[in-house]
């Protein structure tokens, strides 16, 4: 069942005039008070709050409740209201002292007679008035539904002088990060959910709050939260609150919102052959339609809201609609040609529906063209049993090499035995498209994952060299080669190539030089990276996926190198926000994963496997291969040091691992960290001393680095080893190095107290910035607050004087020999207290204890200082 705890508005929350106290007072003072807004502002809230002041100030406000059924019924509104004071007013009998406060809510509902009567009551001071009235959105019709005209005459109350006006705004990208946290089971959701419930909302708090409590319960039975909001269960809540919503809307603007659901990502000039384009440019400006940053401007429609509209209209007539885009294409097919529709086309002959004029009358390599760009999008979806059947239908037409290079691609998908399903294509046979597309594709199958969009938005540029020289530098990395990768991958940056090939260049390339620790020419790397990102100019052309996936590799350097990635951390918010707008699952499924790596370094695990999880049971496994692999261990890595040892096992014991040296280094490396969580510590040796055999002699410093520190703390080490741990740290310029010196310089070994699980983790946590840590105006990186438990220990568990004094001391910096120098204790005691506030407070790790404390502290306006003294 729902949890329908109340929640209340308050006026830091929302940013509006909605301070509940300051309009009771008005009220108070005899002022009326008239509250205009749009369906979905929050205007009963703001009313319920409001009365709910007068009453603790011991003032009992008469209400009247109107209703649309009783609109047209003279005076019915005052008469079922059951009050004697609305009924002295009804008679126009003289009001007592003071004048009582009378509350409508929805006052565009009462009746003519009783909306008179209240006006006449307020203009010869018997009564003060607290009424909300509904006005249209911007993109509504001239009334909402179900208005009679006494809105209007209402909001004379305002125009004549006898009341107050304060105009209620719809609800912006901000208040809704900032609502999401007072509804109930809003943690349970993932982060890219989140941001399309903020779309699908369209700026009404209502339907948010319905879209947030369905998309709950999906959640809570393991269904895709975003999937269950796609089509409310009738006479649901949310089914309600949709119909209310829509129902504003003009007849142009739905049939428009229904037609782009079938045809998503059409351009704006195709758009136009079909709709006017006043009513296109209407709907973008008022939010109810995205367009991507391409030249050709693809539109994508509020999914919800268009579903919906599509429904008030009827089936007949949206089929109708796209039926006559197909068959004007059709016919028109040498002069223009719009793949979204040409896929719509394919999908009803899909389902065994005509389009005229019928397929007998349609030429052979139309039909074969139909059926090519849907097998392609199929493809690109991860969807390869209809990439199939598409490409079959197609066959039967003609059978080109074309079509035949998507059926090779979607066998070997579903059969990865096939070595090479490309070995006897003939790339001369193929369009320029398809042999560019080809060793993408091929790319794509060496290391079986979707780790980038097979057709990106500027693939017709593409350059087939820059692939193939792209693919075998992820073999070499795959072999722990990272000189002959780097030197592939920098090969790749200096050959002319489209802007989302280069863009994926340039990021290899940067992660490469991250491996061998070169981190000034990784980052030079980087620094081009994002200047493609940030690029003002369309002529770059980069769909989300391409940027998305460069924020990975972003994210992913970063954590091997010990760097912040709190910038990429950043970037993934606005992306991860377009391609909820975009509908686009692949691009949900990889900000999902992007997510879980800036959560892991974030230091929120919990929130990591979170993320991981909603990603991986999106619609079709669309990332496989060793980049989910890495990702998953990354996840079960970071639970285990944090104690949740269960669900790191859980996570580790499904990855799987070929033969490549690359991944068979990291299943060890976590395992040995997993091991030692489990207490498990022989068996933690040598798991530890395989993953360093598989470094040792390697060009991996940052991968080997941290072996031989994990070798260090188990006691393991050898003097040949220490050296060389020694000489790396002096010698590597990683960020990474630089923590390994302090905590070689620091290291005890000894200790009974300390905690095996927090030393192993050598690099530190990234620092998050005000958006990512609690929400920002382009979105949360997670629903939930930085440190939801270390909020509640900082403001109720009580440390002791002594463990309050360490854990500030934690939070400036200065490691355990430190503390113990300056507090005159010993090493071990000092251990000890660490260990013992990490408990009372639920810290993760001994930076988020001093996080912790340092903020709680800052919350109740102590002064550090006299700890720090």
């Amino acid at each position: 069942m729902r949890d329908e705890r109340a929640w209340t508005w308050s006026d830091p929350l929302v940013g509006d005039d909605r301070d509940a106290a300051a309009s009771a007072a008005r009220l108070l003072s005899g002022t009326s008070l008239v509250l205009a807004g749009p369906r979905g502002s929050g205007r009963s809230h703001l009313v319920r709050a409001i009365m709910t002041e007068l009453r603790s100030r011991g003032v009992s406000p008469a209400v009247v409740r109107p209703s649309a059924i009783l609109g047209d019924v003279p005076l019915a509104a005052l008469d079922s209201s059951g009050d004697p004071r609305i009924t002295a007013l009804r008679a126009g009998e003289a009001a007592p002292e003071p004048a009582p406060i009378v509350v409508v809510d929805d006052a565009q509902l009462l009746d003519h007679a009783s909306a008179t009567a209240l006006a006449r009551a307020v203009s010869g001071g018997r009564a003060v008035l607290l009424l909300s009235v509904m006005v249209p959105r911007a993109r509504a019709r001239h009334a909402p539904a179900g208005d009679t005209g006494v809105g209007r005459v209402m909001m004379r109350l305002w125009l004549d002088g006898f009341a107050d006006r304060d105009d209620l705004r719809e609800m912006t990208t901000e208040d809704a990060e900032r609502l999401l946290s007072l509804f109930p089971g809003s943690a349970t959701l993932d982060a890219a959910t989140t941001a399309g419930l903020v779309w699908r909302a369209d700026g009404s708090r209502r339907l948010l709050r319905e879209l947030v409590a369905e998309a709950v319960q999906a959640a809570s039975a393991g269904r895709d939260p975003l999937l269950a909001v796609r089509e409310p269960p009738a006479h649901s809540r949310l089914a309600g609150a949709v119909e209310l919503h829509v129902a504003d809307l003009s007849d142009d603007s739905r049939r428009t919102l229904a037609f782009l659901c079938r045809v998503p990502h059409i351009s704006m000039v195709d758009a136009t052959r079909f709709l006017p384009q006043d009513v296109l440019e209407s709907l973008l400006a008022s939010g109810l339609l995205y367009a991507d940053d391409s030249p050709a401007r693809r539109l994508t429609a509020n999914e919800l809201l268009a579903r919906e509209s599509a429904r008030q209209l009827g089936a007949e007539r949206v089929d109708a609609l796209v039926e006559r885009a197909g068959t004007r294409m059709l016919r028109e097919s040498e002069e223009w040609w719009s793949t979204p529709i040409s896929v719509a086309v394919a999908d009803r002959w899909h389902r065994g529906e005509s389009t005229s004029p019928e397929m007998d009358d349609i030429p052979a390599a139309v039909r074969a063209r139909v059926a090519l760009d849907a097998a392609r999008a199929a493809n690109d979806a991860g969807d390869v049993a209809r990439a199939l059947a598409h490409v079959a239908r197609g066959q039967r037409a003609a059978d080109t090499p074309d079509l035949r290079v998507e059926r090779l691609f979607a066998t070997a998908v579903l059969d990865p035995r096939d070595g090479d399903a490309f070995a006897d294509v003939d790339e001369q046979t193929l369009a320029p498209v398809t042999r560019r597309r080809l060793h993408r594709l091929r790319a794509v199958l060496a290391d079986r994952g979707f780790s980038a969009p097979l057709l990106s938005a500027s693939d017709a540029g593409t350059d087939a060299e820059v692939e193939d020289v792209l693919a075998r530098a992820a073999r070499h990395g795959e072999q722990l080669d990272w000189i002959s990768a780097a030197a592939d991958a920098t090969l790749a940056t200096r050959l002319e190539a489209a802007p989302a090939t280069r863009l994926r260049a340039l990021a290899a390339a940067g992660m490469a030089e991250t491996f061998l620790g070169r981190w000034t020419v990784a980052q030079s790397h980087f620094r081009a990276v994002e200047r493609l990102l940030d690029a003002r100019t369309r002529t770059t052309n980069l769909g989300t996926l391409d940027r998305l996936g460069a924020i990975l590799v972003l994210l992913s350097s970063a954590q091997l190198a010990g760097a912040d990635g709190g910038g990429a951390a950043q970037r993934l918010l606005a992306e991860r926000i377009v391609a909820a707008r975009e509908g686009d699952g692949v691009g949900l499924t990889v900000a999902g994963i992007a997510a879980a790596i800036a959560d892991t370094n974030l230091d929120r695990p919990a929130r990591a496997l979170l993320e991981l999880e909603t990603a991986l049971g999106r619609g079709p496994r669309t990332l496989t291969g060793p980049d989910l692999a890495l990702v998953e261990l990354g996840v079960a890595e970071a639970l285990a040091t944090a104690g949740r040892v269960e669900d790191a096992r859980l996570v580790f014991d499904r990855v799987e691992v070929g033969d490549a040296p690359q991944l068979q280094h990291a299943r060890a490396s976590v395992e040995a960290t997993l091991l030692i969580a489990e207490g498990r510590r022989a068996e933690a040796v040598g798991r530890a001393r395989d993953a360093a055999t598989l470094t040792r002699g390697r060009a991996v410093p940052p991968m080997r680095l941290r072996d031989l520190f994990t070798l260090l703390v188990l006691g393991e080490l050898s003097d040949a080893e220490r050296a060389e741990l020694e000489l790396l740290a002096a010698d590597s310029e990683l960020p990474l190095a630089a923590v390994t010196r302090e905590r070689i310089a620091a290291w005890d070994g000894s200790g009974p107290d300390r905690d095996p699980r927090e030393e192993l983790r050598l690099h530190p946590h990234w620092v998050p910035t005000e958006a990512t840590a609690t929400g920002g105006p382009i979105g949360r990186l997670s629903p939930v607050p930085l440190s939801a438990a270390g909020a509640a220990a900082g403001g109720g568990l009580e440390l002791t004087r002594r463990e309050r004094e360490i854990a500030l001391l934690v939070d400036q910096g200065l490691n355990n020999r430190e503390i113990a120098e300056r507090l005159y204790l010993s090493v071990r005691t000092v251990e000890s207290h660490v260990y013992q506030a990490r408990q009372k407070v639920e810290a993760s790790s001994r930076s988020d204890l001093g996080r912790i404390v340092a903020r709680a502290d800052a919350s109740r306006g102590a002064d550090p200082s006299r700890s720090r003294m």
